[in-house]
């Protein structure tokens, strides 16, 4: 046994014992729970009742990182009235191994993420790559695929890491992350909605696949220009068909699925593409994988999120539905402070602190990723040229995650899903890469390792 891991924080507890405040781990796959992620603080009655509701029987609680209402312990309320120690001055020796253990927290932590946008390019190229040549198990690869993008979501416990920002121009990586970020994003609305387990399955498979068809794209028809789409060839605005078509030639993708792809470039007032369906008939999840393909077609080359969302909020409401579009905006514009993210200009940085009305451009620490100990602190409200781009996935992820098997695209479908759900499985960790030269690197093989 090694003595050096850290003790599990993690203490199971009862439904009836919950409160506000308690910071819980849901041990449930993300199918199978309401929350977006499973580690989370309690904040009102209503979660605890929805746990209640659906009658969850795996939580455990960190006692450490709980922050219990004190109208309802009567612990935090002898504490409260307890007289406050005066803090004493560290010892130097202390505070100079504490600061050395806090940088190499951090480097770890940066490590990791940059790992896992490798990972991730790879297995999603490998999926891309499957569809593109018809392969029969390639249904079966897209549901591992899914379930280990939601599995990451499920464990993490930063806002949304996108990815394909950090590439530009055509390229089959791109692609792939467009479809991969498009699981996160549609994952995050369809629970913040409270869809079902079944209707989140037909969601998250058709937000991976709805971009296939332009694989089969010209290279210069690939990139569409915000408002782009009219002025575009026939053959392209075609593409979510040419997309449905090579689904079909695998095989294993249900009506619905076909459907919603088929549909997720359509508006209800009959000015989409390519059927220019109207109102009712088209199917109301291809609204919402609409608005992820709209916000992904605003940041192409690199352009900052925070734009691409105005737009939407301001003109395209009615098209969406005032619940897909603010859905969409809470899920990416949240940056707590300890969030690392990556800046305009390329450099990483971890937010301080925001105000409430500057919280699109909080107070940062660039950080030197090459010296830790080299630090700027920046207030990004008063920076004309410079934003947050993206966030970093910094998350400590269950070392399992890191694993996996290599498969020829050739040989047997994936392993069948094992007990638990993806979240106990061998899975590799996700991952964002700190740049767009990381994500640029080419594949060593079809999966990762």
């Amino acid at each position: 046994m090694n003595t050096s891991e850290k003790p599990d924080p993690w203490e199971p507890i009862e439904i009836d014992q919950l409160r506000i405040g308690h910071y819980i781990k849901i041990n449930h796959r993300w199918f199978d729970h309401p929350f977006v992620r499973r580690m989370f603080q309690i904040t009102s009655e209503r979660e605890i009742q929805t746990i209640r509701d659906v009658a969850l029987t795996r939580i455990f609680v960190d006692a450490k990182r709980s922050v219990p209402d004190p109208a309802r312990s009567d612990e935090a309320a002898a504490a409260n009235a307890a007289p406050v120690a005066v803090a004493e001055e560290p010892d130097p020796e202390q505070k100079k191994a504490a600061e050395a253990a806090a940088i190499k927290a951090e480097r770890e932590a940066l490590a990791a993420a940059q790992m896992r946008g490798r990972v991730t390019l790879e297995r999603a190229q490998y999926v891309f790559a499957a569809l593109n040549y018809a392969d029969s198990h390639g249904s079966a690869v897209v549901d591992e695929f899914v379930d280990y993008l939601v599995a990451m979501l499920n464990n993490s416990t930063t806002p949304l890491a996108l990815m394909a920002s950090s590439l530009r121009g055509h390229s089959a990586q791109r692609l792939a992350l467009l479809g991969t970020d498009a699981v996160s994003m549609a994952a995050v609305i369809g629970k913040r909605m409270g869809l079902k387990k079944p209707e989140l399955r037909m969601l998250t498979r058709a937000a991976c696949t709805h971009v296939l068809g332009l694989a089969r794209m010209p290279p210069h028809q690939v990139d569409e220009e915000a408002d782009g789409a009219w002025p575009k060839s026939a053959a392209y605005r075609n593409y979510p068909m040419l997309s449905v078509a090579m689904l079909q030639q695998c095989g294993g993708f249900s009506d619905e699925v076909l459907r919603i792809v088929r549909e997720h470039r359509e508006r209800p007032d009959g000015r989409g593409f390519p059927q220019g369906l109207k109102g009712e008939d088209i199917h109301p999840h291809a609204l919402i994988i609409g608005a992820v393909r709209e916000f992904q077609v605003r940041c192409a080359g690199g352009q900052s999120p925070v734009p691409a969302l105005a737009f939407l909020n301001k003109n395209l409401r009615a098209v969406f539905g005032a619940e897909i579009v603010g859905h969409l905006a809470a899920a990416l514009l949240s940056y707590p402070a300890g969030t690392h993210v990556q800046l305009s200009d390329g450099r990483v940085a971890r937010v301080l602190r925001s105000e409430e009305a500057m919280r699109l451009s909080p107070i940062v620490e660039v950080l030197d990723t090459s010296n830790l100990r080299n630090r700027e602190e920046i207030d990004l409200s008063r920076q004309k040229t410079l934003s947050i781009m993206r966030v970093l996935d910094t998350s400590q992820l269950p070392p399992r995650m890191f694993e996996t098997a290599k498969r020829s695209m050739s040989s047997e479908p994936p392993r069948p899903e094992p007990a638990g759900g993806p979240d106990k499985a061998a899975e590799p960790a996700p991952a964002e890469a700190l740049g767009p030269a990381a994500a640029d690197k080419p594949p060593s093989g079809p999966t990762a390792s």
